[in-house]
């Protein structure tokens, strides 16, 4: 688990999803993380909101044969629990894999 908080990019690196949003990228705060990237019309769908932190876990999903990590945001995260938890989950790390296998 991670805690993050994420905003929406709009650069050409990255292409919109079938409604037109672009998605929205997470900056750890907290924890180890495998990805930070949420598809923008699920972010905003889940009432979730740019700049505020949320706890979060990554979730390995098989996709055509392929491991994809998708982020699954578990709760909001409040001024007060973000210490403990920055406390508890330790120093902020993302650990993105960028061998792939071809």
């Amino acid at each position: 688990m991670f805690v993050a908080k994420f905003q929406q990019v709009n650069s050409t690196k990255f292409s919109q999803d079938k409604n037109d949003e672009f998605p929205f990228i997470g900056e750890v705060i907290a924890g180890k993380a495998t990805g930070t990237i949420i598809n923008g019309t699920m972010f905003k769908r889940e009432g979730l909101e740019p700049n505020k932190a949320y706890l979060c876990q990554n979730i390995t999903e098989e996709y055509e044969g392929k491991d994809q990590v998708r982020t699954s945001v578990i709760s909001a995260v409040s001024l007060l629990e973000l210490k403990p938890l920055m406390e508890q989950l330790g120093t902020a790390s993302l650990d993105v894999d960028t061998n792939s296998p071809e």
